[in-house]
């Protein structure tokens, strides 16, 4: 097993905007971990959406490279997305979570895999606010329910052990799935900023379709409390003054634009069932075919470092299933894709053609 002291960062000139205060002292560090995955529970502030313990999970891989994987789930805003209705989102903060997602990049025993010998850290999801809230929201429509919105606390303070712990990677992965792709895209900053010197790679899996020009996104930012927590240091998210003015690309294309030299990425299809059904809940919403080609050309015309991958098709996400080993979109395998992606190899935008609504035959 590697090992490895605690290390101190000192001299940054960027602070996170806001501290979260976690019992880290009382946290194993990386040379008293366990083979396969460890489960740490940070206290202090982290929690998740019903009051249950936050947990994160690590493994010590056999190389230097290291992967952080922001969670899947999804989002609420109101008593009515909080409630009984919508509980994808409920704390699966579980040792058997990683196991039973044991395929896709999980499949530590896959020929193929290209994060097989990656240190890898799991941020679970379980506060409603993709990452992004700093809040406790008592609802009052709907069912009533009480949420604390403490994602971003929770990926902070996961983060915080992360950059104690992993001085000094040869390379970074960051990269997430549904919720956890818009997570791992507002954390990019942070992460970038810790690690100046290292290679750094941005990839978001299936959370490329939720705006559009007659959705004003300040009802789900406004209960997070994520105005507050932008980066200060990106000119695009400090002069943001109202969260009427904010969109989820916007994380791309000011991240991609402030580190140039870092290369993001998205994945998607392009009638991903579950991004439909929470375009759906917005009254007059476009049909997510219609948005996203166009949100991705958005992002790509701002961000030369900006590369997607449109599938056909109608399924959400595929990092975590054995489809990440053989789909392929116009004669690329997306295991290829990420691959190069995450080796620092230039990788051109793909998408398909046709774009039937299920996968067609080379997908």
């Amino acid at each position: 097993m590697k090992r490895s002291g605690l290390f101190i960062a000192l001299g940054l000139c960027v602070l996170v905007a806001i501290s979260p205060a976690a019992a880290q002292a009382d946290l194993p560090a990386r040379d008293a971990l366990d083979e396969g995955w460890n489960w740490l529970a940070p206290g202090g502030e982290t929690t998740c959406s019903d009051g249950s313990d936050f947990q994160f999970a690590v493994r010590e891989g056999p190389g230097e490279d290291l992967l952080i994987y922001f969670q899947g789930g999804g989002a609420c805003w109101s008593g009515l997305t909080c409630g009984s209705l919508n509980r994808t989102f409920v704390p699966r903060v579980v040792p058997e979570y990683i196991e039973s997602q044991g395929d896709g990049i999980f499949n530590l025993d896959h020929p193929d895999n290209p994060f097989a010998a990656y240190d890898m850290v799991v941020i679970p999801y379980c506060t409603g606010d993709v990452f992004m809230g700093d809040s406790v929201q008592e609802y009052t429509s709907g069912e009533a329910p009480t949420i604390l919105h403490k994602g971003y606390i929770n990926a902070a303070t996961t983060l915080d052990w992360v950059y104690a712990n992993f001085p000094a990677p040869e390379s970074v992965f960051i990269t997430g799935e549904s919720a956890g792709g818009l997570g791992a895209s507002f954390h990019a900053p942070w992460i970038i900023e810790r690690y100046p010197e290292t290679r750094i790679a941005v990839l978001g899996d299936s959370a490329g379709g939720y705006s559009a020009p007659n959705i004003d996104l300040g009802m789900v930012f406004r209960p997070w409390g994520t105005l507050a927590l932008l980066p200060d240091w990106i000119s695009g998210l400090a002069d943001v003054e109202s969260t009427a003015e904010l969109q989820f690309e916007d994380f791309y294309i000011e991240a991609a634009t402030h580190y140039p030299d870092v290369a993001f990425a998205q994945y998607n299809t392009v009638h991903d069932e579950v991004q439909s059904f929470f375009m759906s809940l917005v009254q007059g919403a476009p049909a997510l075919e219609d948005v996203l080609p166009g949100t991705l050309d958005t992002i790509a015309d701002a961000a030369p470092n900006f590369r997607s991958y449109l599938a056909a098709g109608a399924d959400h996400t595929i990092l975590h299933k054995p489809e990440f080993y053989s789909a392929t979109t116009s004669g690329v395998a997306i295991r290829d894709w990420v691959a190069a992606l995450a080796a620092g190899e230039p990788v051109e935008s793909v998408m398909c053609d046709p774009c039937e609504v299920w996968p067609a035959a080379d997908t």
